[in-house]
């Protein structure tokens, strides 16, 4: 409840200050001040960086680990109920209280291993998917290489060990997030704060989500993390808005701190964005010159709108003939316009040509009234 009314609180204070009387529409509000020594927000659709705090300081990432974890072994395993038998030296590790023998789905232990973070869990998915830990780990650390995550590197599969040569930073972890969360399989995993795990004959475990931004129904996901090392480590992803969001930090000093700064930035970050419309039907596009030396209009013959972040410059690229001979009929498709922001294509409308205006009715001359006749 304590942590429900702290979030809520924040986003109450976020929109009364972007929607305060008087407020110019035009400028941005500033970012808020984020407790976490490294943080970022990105574009879940564009991957556009909105808000960066030394992102590319590389940190030990906790169970942020896990992110990747369940990556490789969703888009390795087709069959997520497919069961796997935990081997000898299973029982060692935190989790769910797998043991050696257990038998368990590979969706069961995926759900413990984001749920729970249960360290058991990932050790199991390890061993069955890679061979081995290690054999695991080199999968991880090859996938974050096709990725580009230039300052990430892994260790093990559940980021609770202690490791210098187990590190990444927001600006990796945001973006893989971003990846993962293309994944249906991994989505279904990472939005939801509670879950049963079960497996034979009779386990049943009840586990619970440490991820306090998962109490806000615009959220989906996605991971938290704490050790000593590590700090409070958090990455989030949402739409409180107009877009889906991806956010990160590490070394947060407190949970709670950390949730509510990850709402902060989402909320700031979500006043970055209209809807607008791109281009509107009939909208003069370009001239097409004539062979007699005149041109027609080429009007867009559709209207396109779309979400867009305010400060994007909107790029268009016309694909239309030089010129033409005749004149085509008013509505013949000529070419297309694309348009794009971000780097991403918003939609492609087709070009016409324009109708004719109408010509204005001819004002009536008054009639000549014949000169006064003498008196």
């Amino acid at each position: 409840m304590r942590t429900r009314l702290l979030l809520s609180c924040g986003l109450a204070l976020l929109s009364a200050a972007a929607t305060a009387p008087g407020a110019a529409i035009a400028a941005p509000l500033p970012p808020p001040i984020v407790a976490a020594p490294s943080a970022i927000v990105i574009d879940r659709v564009t991957g556009h960086v909105l808000y960066a705090k030394d992102v590319h300081h590389e940190r030990p990432m906790a169970s942020c680990t896990k992110i990747m974890t369940a990556l490789v072994v969703v888009e390795r395993c087709p069959d997520l109920h497919r069961y796997l038998v935990c081997p000898a030296g299973t029982g060692t590790s935190s989790g769910v209280g797998l043991r050696p023998g257990d038998r368990i789905t590979i969706r069961q232990a995926l759900l413990a291993l984001i749920v729970r973070s249960a360290n058991d869990a990932a050790y199991v998915l390890a061993r069955a998917v890679g061979g081995s830990q290690p054999g695991f780990v080199n999968l991880m650390n090859r996938r974050a290489a096709r990725l580009g995550l230039s300052d990430t590197h892994f260790g093990n599969p559940t980021g609770a060990i202690r490791d210098p040569g187990h590190h990444s930073s927001v600006y990796d972890l945001a973006r893989l997030g971003r990846y993962a969360m293309r994944n249906p399989a991994f989505r279904d995993l990472v939005d939801r704060s509670r879950a049963v795990i079960r497996w034979p004959p009779d386990h049943e475990v009840i586990v619970t989500s440490g991820n306090r931004l998962l109490s806000l129904d615009w959220v989906d996901g996605i991971k938290c993390g704490n050790t000593p090392a590590a700090g409070f480590c958090l990455v989030g992803s949402g739409r409180p808005g107009l877009r889906w969001l991806v956010t990160a930090t590490l070394d947060a000093p407190a949970r709670d701190v950390d949730a509510g700064d990850h709402v902060a930035l989402f909320e700031w970050a979500s006043t970055l964005y209209e809807r607008k419309a791109v281009v509107t039907k009939g909208q003069i596009v370009r001239r097409v010159p004539l062979s007699d030396g005149t041109a027609l209009d080429a009007v867009a013959q559709t209207t396109l709108t779309r979400v867009v972040r305010s400060a994007a410059k909107i790029v268009r690229s016309v694909t239309l003939p030089p010129s033409l001979r005749t004149p085509p009929p008013p509505g013949t498709v000529l070419g297309s316009a694309r348009y794009s922001a971000d780097g991403v294509v918003l939609g492609t409308v087709k070009l016409v040509v324009a109708a004719p205006s109408p010509t204005p009715s001819p004002t009536p001359t008054p009639a000549a009234t014949a000169p006064p006749g003498p008196a």
